[in-house]
């Protein structure tokens, strides 16, 4: 059985060790912010200038590459992983900003910047419209004093941010 917590511990392990910036995005990123959904991967953002050192890293920990693109790589074996990386200044400020959970004891993006991910991720695949609009509300509904300009920032990048606000977004 694939034990999802433990790919958490072992992947940001692995890459703290090295000295790679790397922050926890996706479902497992969610329940920093009090949302709780099943998931059946663990998600990194993480500096794409390392990208061939993450691959030897996790390879060598047992992970074997299931797809790559300069973009992402994505890993199977003792659990799924998935590790976007961050290649434009905009990516590479949202790490940047992470910041660190001692209850998951990785560092997690701010609940704006999963927003703007999760606006981009349904943007590009409208299979993940439903599931990636419903994880905004929650974040939008879960949690008061969000930087809501920088929400708007990246729904405008998208031409989203009427769609965001009738998610709860226009407080």
């Amino acid at each position: 059985m694939i034990n999802l917590r433990k790919t958490l511990s072992e992947v940001n392990s692995v890459l703290k060790k090295e000295n790679i910036s790397c922050a926890l995005i996706g479902g497992f990123a969610l329940a920093a912010y009090g949302i709780h959904r099943s998931t059946s991967d663990v998600d990194f953002l993480a500096d794409g200038k390392r990208k061939e050192d993450i691959k030897r890293l996790l390879q060598e920990k047992g992970y074997n590459l299931r797809y790559e693109s300069s973009e992402v790589l994505q890993f199977g074996g003792a659990g799924f992983v998935d590790v976007l990386l961050a290649n434009r200044p905009l990516s590479l400020e949202m790490l940047k900003s992470a910041q660190n959970n001692p209850e998951l004891n990785v560092y997690v993006l701010k609940a704006e910047d999963i927003i703007g991910l999760k606006i981009q991720a349904y943007k590009n695949d409208s299979l993940r419209e439903y599931k990636d609009k419903a994880d905004i509300q929650e974040i939008l509904n879960k949690n008061s004093g969000l930087d809501m300009s920088r929400i708007k920032f990246y729904a405008d990048l998208f031409g989203e941010w009427e769609v965001i606000k009738s998610l709860g977004g226009a407080k």
